[in-house]
């Protein structure tokens, strides 16, 4: 009798209040790296802090930088338009790509075990490698793929890809494609391959078209796989700045600055800290905004369906 109820008194120990210590260090953890920064930032962009102008000691000045941020700074507005192409262009090839992988995997592939695992190695590479392959890959004097390029006419034999403003951006979504694709490859995959048999094998027996199959039954089925792909590279990408600091650094002039890298400009080669956690402040605001999207898409049928 004791035995059959120490699970119960166990529950119902934790129910009141006794797992609140097992939880704590996580707790504290978020707060410490999680929630002290940011709210740090929040406080410092609303300061004149710059350790570039000796009269600028930390005074509060409310939104001052915000609305600077908004009305009077080109730069900012520059590389926030230039962030969102590349996080469009680059997200919706890596979707349409990894799809069409992912289904020619599930449906004509038999080895998936092998190939997902060969998938798997432009992913596992860190963002600072790939740039410093593709860097020396396209550099101009002795880069192979540099060599390659003007060997079969693609690239003048006196220019190269990173000095050339008109091809900076594209091969930047071209190699971002390259390391990403793979990722959305293999969530797809995951996603198909757990997906229910029955619902595709009543439709086929109604004589629904492979098409409608497609339309009707997979693509609802896939749409939270969808959202979540699509979520985790829309915020990852917006956030780029590893790859492109190592290749271009932002260059030429201000061709490839993204929003990140013009953060890390302002924040430690101006050293204007004030200005420069408005700036950060702002790329957490999109990728909050991104969350919220992209969360709503997952469940407003579910939410109508409930209406």
């Amino acid at each position: 009798m004791n035995k059959a109820n120490r699970p119960l008194r166990g529950q119902l120990i934790l129910d009141r209040g006794a797992s609140l210590p097992l939880i704590l260090p996580a707790t504290l953890l978020v707060v410490v790296f999680l929630v002290g920064p940011f709210y740090y930032m929040a406080y410092t962009a609303m300061t004149d802090l710059s350790f570039a102008n000796p009269d600028q000691k930390g005074a509060f000045v409310g939104f001052d930088n915000f609305r600077k941020l908004v009305r009077d700074d080109p730069i900012f507005w520059s590389s926030f338009w230039l962030t969102i192409r590349f996080v469009v262009a680059s997200v919706a090839i890596e979707f349409v790509l990894g799809f069409l992988l992912a289904l020619l995997i599930w449906r004509f592939i038999e080895r998936q075990r092998l190939l997902t695992t060969l998938l798997l190695v432009p992913v596992m590479l860190a963002p600072v490698a790939v740039g410093l392959i593709w860097r020396l890959l396209l550099q101009g004097d002795f880069g192979m793929a540099t060599y390659y390029l003007r060997a079969i006419g693609l690239l003048s034999p006196q220019s190269a890809v990173f000095s050339t403003p008109s091809l900076v951006m594209p091969t930047i979504v071209a190699i971002d494609v390259w390391q990403w694709t793979p990722f959305v490859t293999l969530i797809i995959l995951a996603g198909l391959m757990s997906l229910p048999r029955s619902p595709f094998e009543a439709a086929t027996m109604d004589g629904a078209a492979p098409w409608r199959l497609f339309v009707d039954i997979l693509l609802p089925l896939l749409r939270p796989i969808i959202a979540l792909v699509l979520l985790l590279r829309g915020i990852d990408a917006f956030k780029e700045f590893d790859k492109v600091f190592i290749m271009t650094g932002g260059g030429p002039g201000t061709v490839s600055e993204l929003l990140s890298i013009y953060a890390y400009r302002v924040n430690f080669k101006n050293w204007n800290l004030g200005y420069g956690a408005a700036v950060s402040f702002m790329v957490y605001l999109v990728v909050l905004i991104l969350c919220s999207v992209f969360y709503k898409a997952m469940y407003w049928k579910s939410a109508a369906a409930r209406a």
